[in-house]
């Protein structure tokens, strides 16, 4: 304390001194002024204008009632403030208390848990503003606290004096963190706060750089071989450029604990292929194992994988979507104990083995979806799920944020990480399984249209089935699809010549602007009827489900040569009946409209005297409660065009060089196409696999006939016909010969023994005499190729 004579301050107009003493008076107020001074200056204080006043001076005063006192706290928008705010019980100085999280009803602000220490009767917390401008607080009520002795028995030192948050990861997480890895420009203020909100709930769901990546241990990796005879195959050289990239991974995977050092007596070689640049245009590379020859030994784990086309059709009706991406998905998944030596892999400087799932395994997208069966409750309802690939699904933004927090704590009760800068939360639109999910409907995904444009022009019958594949997945979206594409499809026949004709050219131009014009498929309200609208010409069938007019999927197929001769009536209800199955998951159990422009099927079951296969195909209709329509063809023109258009069929499997693989764009980290881009050979089993699982939007055959055959095939017994012919082929023999014994009840078998050099005319030139016209004939072929 110090005492002092200066001069009064200009504002008083006095030549005068005044006497003071200095030290640290208020947190508020400037100084006292006393009696002595007031009658020097000849001044008054003027209560209804808050000035002090005198002859030659008016100075304003500011001055609050020390019960009221407050502190005005300025927050900027997005970001946090460590403040002092009053307590409510008079704890001792020192104290260690926690303060709960604290939500404020007309501001977006929140004070999240925090540990703090007390002091003069206030403590230090953290307050978050969420609002995308600033903000000013002022804390007129005490808050409520509870000495952290209620809480914790053991204290540490570190967490004084901090928000509770940033110091406890399994609590919460910081805004900043989730604010700086999440795209939230379509957010308004609600929707971010609700965000942000449940996801600190779930802090140990979030994969960071630097974290370690934990597993799960639901399932774990097995893999069976038909034998344990170690597979061995010599290591690849790869370009010098990648070792220091190969070390770096091998490092980070040791430090993780994804792999270890290895005794095994397997080994498969790595190879390094490009993976997609980041934001800052980096390029990055992967370490791939190629487990070809392990895979071939490995037994087939056939646990199915969900259906696209019947995920997408769940999505009606939401308004929100959120897609989840799992952090390094496969390496989230323990390998079994024994098979962890068979996963071994050489690099230049050691042998390695993998303790989680490695990429390239054969049965890995089995093993990855069996484990995502811990959502198996919230599946169909509120998420599904296609490997690493969550999307959830809400009509209202309420509850939305009461789903994600469902999926988000099923997944972290069971240990599984989420990478948020792959995530989309809360989107009008996203992207899914190579398709732009919208609440109006499916669209075709950009990306995809932007690889269909820049393909290059095809040379070779592979690069056109590869072309076709590519379009062919959107085959669904395109209602001329054949109509475009039968100049490329003409060339697949066996030994055709690939020459660019204009017409080549045209054809394939056209094809790269299908999609460009934004097409969308409404999805399925299963509470609504649904209507089937068909039509056959002389070589194609066609089908549209749609409902209210607005379609759904289309559907086409040609004929095959047996089909062709069919009568005009057995045509158009050919094209009923197949299209009724195609679309069986959605028709079935439900009454629907079947538009037709051939009006005679209107009387379907009226017929008199229906052929055999009419009556057959009646009855496996029979099973479906619908009604036929007549519909002209003027105002039936999408099914119309659909069944004029030829293309013809081709086997995606059959060049095995040319190899179409349906995978994610979400799962980055399965990129097959890296390792078969290496000059390799397709392994047996993959395509055993592909032919197995063709995409549903290809062509589809109906199940009785027979595609390529004029002959019918039947599972009835031989002997049920009178007629039968057992025919056999043998180089042995230089003319066609004949044999036959009757049997039981007059059933005549005929043994035809048949030439190798024979011509397809000369073999049924030397058959025809032995059918009989007049009944069924039954074909017993050994030996034979046709």
């Amino acid at each position: 304390m110090q005492k002092a004579n200066i001069p009064y301050p200009p504002e008083f107009n006095l030549e005068d001194t005044m006497n003071v003493i200095s030290f640290n008076f208020h947190e508020y107020f400037d100084g006292v002024i006393g009696l002595e001074d007031l009658v020097k200056t000849q001044a008054h204080i003027n209560f209804s204008e808050n000035t002090l006043t005198g002859s030659t001076f008016q100075i304003p005063i500011f001055f609050r009632k020390p019960e009221t006192t407050l502190t005005t706290h300025y927050l900027e928008p997005h970001q946090g403030k460590l403040v002092k705010i009053p307590i409510e019980l008079n704890y001792l100085d020192d104290t260690e208390i926690i303060i709960e999280e604290h939500q404020f009803r007309d501001k977006k602000l929140i004070i999240p848990n925090s540990i703090s220490k007390v002091k003069n009767g206030q403590c230090l917390v953290e307050i978050q503003n969420f609002e995308d401008f600033p903000q000013f607080i002022e804390f007129k009520e005490p808050f409520s606290a509870k000495p952290i002795s209620d809480y914790f028995v053991q204290r540490k030192s570190n967490f004084i004096n901090r928000p509770f948050q940033n110091n406890v990861k399994s609590t919460t997480i910081p805004y900043d963190i989730l604010n700086s890895l999440i795209r939230t420009s379509h957010l308004n203020s609600q929707e971010k706060h609700l965000l942000f909100k449940t996801l600190s709930e779930f802090p140990s769901i979030i994969h960071q750089e630097g974290d370690k990546l934990t597993f799960t241990s639901k399932v774990k990796h097995e893999i069976k071989t038909l034998d344990e005879k170690p597979v061995y195959k010599k290591s690849y050289r790869y370009p010098y450029i990648h070792k220091q990239e190969v070390q770096n991974q091998i490092s980070q995977m040791l430090e993780d604990g994804i792999i270890r050092p290895s005794h095994s007596p397997y080994s498969s070689p790595i190879w390094v292929v490009p993976k997609k640049s980041d934001a800052s245009g980096k390029q990055k590379w992967r370490l791939v194992i190629d487990y070809r020859d392990l895979n071939a030994k490995t037994i087939n784990d056939k646990y199915p994988l969900p259906n696209i086309i019947d995920i997408l059709d769940k999505l009606g009706n939401a308004k929100y979507f959120t897609v989840l991406d799992l952090a390094s998905g496969f390496h989230q998944i323990e390998v079994e104990q024994n098979s962890i030596p068979k996963t071994a892999f050489t690099v230049e400087n050691g042998h390695y083995e993998y303790c989680r799932m490695p990429f390239g395994l054969k049965n890995a997208p089995s093993t990855f979806q069996r484990c995502m069966d811990v959502l198996r409750n919230l599946q169909n309802r509120i998420c599904l799920v296609y490997m690493d690939d969550i999307i959830i699904f809400s009509s209202t933004l309420e509850e939305h944020i009461q789903n994600l927090s469902l999926v988000l704590k099923c997944l972290s009760d069971h240990h599984f990480k989420i990478q948020l800068d792959k995530c989309e939360f809360l989107a009008k639109t996203v992207e899914f399984l190579g398709h732009i999910v919208t609440p109006e409907g499916i669209k075709p995904n950009p990306k995809k249209i932007h690889a269909i444009q820049n393909f290059p022009i095809p040379k070779t019958q592979k690069e056109i089935k590869s072309f076709l594949g590519l379009i062919g997945f959107y085959r669904r979206f395109i209602d001329n699809f054949a109509k475009l594409t039968k100049p490329l499809t003409s060339c697949l026949k066996k030994k055709e010549k690939i020459v660019h004709t204009p017409e080549f050219i045209n054809c394939f131009e056209s094809c790269k602007k299908l999609l460009t014009n934004d097409p969308i498929l409404q999805y399925p309200n299963f509470e609504q009827p649904f209507e089937l609208t068909t039509d056959a010409s002389n070589f194609a069938l066609g089908a549209v489900l749609s409902q209210n007019s607005k379609h759904i999927c289309y559907a086409s197929r040609t004929l095959n040569q047996h089909e062709i001769n069919y009568s005009t009536i057995e045509k158009e209800l050919l094209a009923i009946v197949w299209s009724v199955q195609n679309f069986r998951p959605y028709l079935f159990g439900r009454k629907f409209i079947i538009y037709t422009d051939h009006r005679p099927l209107q009387w379907l079951f009226n017929l008199k005297d229906p052929s055999s296969k009419l009556v057959r195909w009646k009855l496996k209709l029979s099973e479906y409660d619908y009604e036929i329509k007549y519909k002209p063809g003027t105002t039936n023109k999408v099914a119309d065009a659909l069944s004029r258009i030829k293309i013809e069929e081709f086997n995606p499997i059959e060049d095995t060089q040319s190899m179409i693989v349906n995978i994610p764009d979400d799962l980055d980290d399965l990129d097959i196409d890296d390792i078969l881009h290496q000059n390799s050979t397709p392994d047996p089993q993959i395509l055993e696999d592909l032919a197995q699982n063709l995409p549903e939007d290809q062509t589809v055959h109906s199940s009785h006939e027979e595609p390529v055959f004029t002959i019918a095939i039947t599972e009835k017994p031989v002997n049920n016909y009178k007629n039968q012919l057992r025919i056999s082929e043998s180089p042995n023999v230089k003319i066609n010969s004949s044999s036959f014994q009757l049997l039981f009840d007059k059933h005549r078998v005929n043994e035809i023994t048949l030439k190798t050099t024979n011509s397809d005319e000369e073999t049924f030139s030397f058959i025809k005499p032995f059918l009989n016209l007049n009944e069924l004939n039954c074909f017993d072929f050994q030996n034979l190729n046709i």
